[in-house]
């Protein structure tokens, strides 16, 4: 969706193309892309001269002759096309003004969710689409009016920032990027925001659209703002759309996740999360040590649950043995899944092994989710040997990879069941922490003695409850 910068830009190539223009005539190509009456639209309009573009938040204000107004939002993918009167429309055409100059002013919008509205000079910021709006960054000088409003609100910064309500302007692109620069989790609770932290946000906010604006906002995937107008801020951008990428700042991987159905990517070491609750996603390779950790943060007051001990509780039951029995074509004894066999067959059917993970993973997240939702301690930690794998990272606003050398690693596989170290270090071929353990919050090596992990592990739970206070 176009922000406040590709707005900016489409109002300042408006205002070259139809000031001091006269309507001929209007085509409506889309009833429903004019709020209100579609005929009067017409003929209120028919006649006038366009006098000025002027721009509300992410709205564009048309002013004209005899102190009518047309309000304007591009939505997802409206753009204001300029063509000769011989010329054809553009594909998406919705709304057409004919000019008397013989040439035409066409609103393109593929997605069909914008919308126009007449109204006049001294009704137009009366209307409720437009009352509702809050100031722009650059119109906040003193941020104790926010802290006020969402003292009570433990929706997250990034909702709240897309709340244009509260502030307009900022759409799914500014907000990522003024977080990033800000050093602010998108899913700290708004209520958890400092003061120091709300000037922050609100200067950086300042300064990113600032540079948006002279370089002519963001021509990103899909979205163009018209004809021949080209945004060049993708270039600056830092953080949005980079999920995968390298942190500038710390080299950490940036992570990707959805705030509010909306995608967000942010780093997970230079924006760490404040606010109950913390939800740890602890990951590491077969024989690392993540159920020594698991205990360890089950000592010191986290909330915790294990997805081995999830798998395990699911192969006790009947429908679950018969649903693996029917895919795998083995047959179990006393419809519960015998491990072992099922390992076995695993070793010669390595391609079954995908077929088990697609009946497992979504059982196992169903599980992850619910104790997610209802846990009340403040400190909750999953453990997920294949978190990567199974995609349920984004669950999680801090990661926890446990590290450990190759070597050690396989002997503590032969020490704790000699007949499955091989099924074992087959998986382990197959897991993507090495790949992964870049995205991680924490990485902890455990090479060494148990009292130095003990000391790290205790270590990232101090901090979680201090980010919580």
């Amino acid at each position: 969706m176009p922000e406040l910068p590709e707005v900016e830009t489409v109002k300042n190539v408006l205002n070259k193309i139809v000031t001091n223009k006269t309507i001929k005539s209007i085509d409506v190509y889309r009833d429903l892309t004019i709020e209100g009456d579609k005929n009067e639209f017409v003929s209120s309009l028919t006649g006038e001269t366009f006098l000025n573009v002027s721009r509300i938040g992410k709205y564009l204000i048309f002013h004209l002759t005899n102190d009518k107004v047309i309000i304007s939002h591009l939505r997802m993918e409206g753009k204001y096309y300029e063509y000769q009167e011989s010329e054809r429309d553009s594909k998406y055409a919705k709304v057409v003004f004919h000019f008397i100059d013989k040439t035409k002013l066409c609103y393109d919008d593929s997605r069909a969710f914008g919308l126009m509205k007449l109204s006049t000079e001294s009704e137009y910021q009366k209307e409720e689409m437009i009352k509702k709006l809050g100031p722009e960054p650059f119109d906040i000088n003193d941020v104790s009016s926010i802290i006020k409003k969402v003292k009570k609100s433990n929706k997250p910064i990034k909702t709240t920032l897309l709340d244009q309500t509260l502030i307009t302007g900022l759409g799914n692109i500014y907000v990522d990027e003024t977080l990033y620069a800000s050093k602010i989790h998108p899913l700290t609770p708004a209520n958890k925001i400092n003061k120091d932290e709300w000037e922050s946000i609100i200067n950086n906010a300042k300064e990113i659209l600032s540079i948006a604006i002279e370089m002519g906002g963001s021509t990103i995937k899909s979205y163009h703002p018209g004809k021949d107008i080209d945004g060049n801020f993708q270039t600056r951008i830092k953080v949005y759309g980079r999920s995968g990428e390298i942190c500038p700042t710390c080299g950490h991987t940036f992570r990707f996740i959805k705030v509010g159905g909306r995608g967000t990517t942010f780093c997970p070491l230079c924006q760490l999360k404040k606010g109950a609750p913390i939800n740890i996603g602890l990951t590491g390779k077969i024989a690392s040590g993540k159920s020594v950790a698991l205990n360890i943060f089950k000592e010191l007051g986290a909330a915790t649950i294990s997805s081995d001990e999830i798998v395990k509780d699911l192969y006790q039951k009947k429908e679950i043995a018969s649903l693996i029995e029917k895919n795998l074509h083995l047959k179990f004894k006393g419809n519960v899944v015998d491990k072992e066999q099922l390992r076995n067959h695993l070793l010669i059917n390595i391609k079954d092994k995908k077929k088990l993970e697609k009946l497992i993973h979504p059982l196992v997240e169903e599980e992850i989710k619910n104790f997610l939702s209802k846990e009340a301690n403040p400190i909750r930690v999953v453990e997920v040997p294949l978190l990567f794998e199974s995609k349920v990272d984004h669950y999680f606003d801090t990661i926890v990879v446990i590290d450990i050398d190759q070597k050690i690693q396989k002997e503590r596989l032969k020490k704790r069941n000699p007949q499955s170290a091989i099924y074992l270090e087959e998986i382990n071929k197959t897991n993507k922490i090495d790949e992964n353990k870049n995205k991680a919050t924490y990485l902890i090596n455990n090479d060494n003695d148990l009292a130095s992990f003990k000391k790290e592990i205790k270590s990232i739970f101090t901090e979680a409850k201090d980010r919580i206070s």
